[in-house]
């Protein structure tokens, strides 16, 4: 049996095996839970006080935090505004819920394009999916844009566990190779990863400098792992983007973000162009953009 209920900041969806809940403010997932536990990380602002942000009209940092359309400068922070910013909510059925974000005259003066971004979230047994849907209403305009994931999951997700002790597993047994980054900017060199292929252990020095940035993304599916017994907790299964990044916020954080991108942050010298920018989505007039991403709790028996 599904049931949906609101209140005015936070929206709760759940079935027999799962409850999410969602928050007003940014379209952002803030509890994903089982009987037995919680798996979305809950924003201890010691450590890291978002939790799964929706990136958009861009991923990462820009040079200066800044680009250039149509000779003008423009000033846009790392992952862009909407996760600062209140969505409506316009759609509730028995199993999902939807929320929607306009342009406004206040999102033109720092983005200067006509959009609807719309997240959806569907909740099916143990699965949860999270639709991305861009839509250009310009009848003669481009729209360019970046969007991308940004989940929180906690790690350790047992009580007596520690974060070293997990290993997030891959879809294809690849050797791993990160871009590397400076003050949030790719230095267009990479560090190859000396672990398993298509493993990645979490050390406490894995993240040191910054996020972990599969660059092209070969994989589709990671599984959080518990080492010492070989369970697997959950899965974060992202077809089609072009990027990934893997992250948390300090060497002792108890969590980790997995990130499917569809934008990446820009390169040290680029030249603020906007159009010209890596991993830019040009979507034409009244054309529509959508993506997904969905988490699997694997551990509810």
């Amino acid at each position: 049996m599904i049931s949906i209920s609101n209140n005015q900041d936070q929206y709760t969806l759940k079935n027999e095996y799962l409850t999410i809940k969602v928050n007003k403010k940014g379209a952002e997932l803030s509890s994903l839970k089982s009987l037995k536990r919680e798996y979305i990380w809950q924003a201890n602002p010691e450590f890291w006080p978002r939790q799964a942000p929706t990136l958009f009209p861009i991923v990462g940092r820009l040079v200066d935090h800044e680009y250039l359309y149509e000779g003008k400068s423009y000033t846009l922070n790392q992952h862009g505004f909407a996760r600062e910013t209140d969505f409506n909510l316009i759609e509730k059925t028995e199993d999902s819920i939807v929320f929607e974000l306009e342009a406004t005259e206040k999102t033109k003066e720092i983005f200067p394009f006509d959009f609807i971004l719309q997240v959806k979230y569907t909740l099916t047994d143990m699965l949860l999916v999270t639709s991305y849907k861009v839509i250009n209403p310009s009848k003669t305009k481009d729209l360019y844009f970046s969007i991308g994931a940004h989940p929180a999951f906690n790690c350790p997700l047992e009580v007596g566990h520690k974060r070293n002790e997990y290993q997030l597993v891959f879809d294809k047994e690849l050797a791993l190779e990160s871009d590397n980054i400076i003050d949030g900017l790719r230095n267009n060199t990479t560090t190859k990863i000396f672990d398993k292929k298509g493993k990645l252990s979490l050390p406490d020095s894995v993240f040191d400098y910054d996020a972990v940035i599969f660059n092209p993304n070969k994989f589709s599916k990671v599984t959080f792992v518990h080492k010492p017994t070989q369970k697997s907790y959950l899965s974060v299964e992202f077809l089609n983007y072009p990027y990934l990044g893997i992250w948390s916020s300090h060497r002792n954080s108890p969590f980790v973000c997995i990130e499917p991108w569809h934008g990446i942050a820009d390169s040290i010298n680029h030249n603020k162009n906007f159009t010209e920018k890596e991993g830019i989505i040009k979507l034409q007039p009244g054309k529509i953009f959508s993506c997904n991403y969905s988490i699997e709790v694997l551990d509810i028996n």
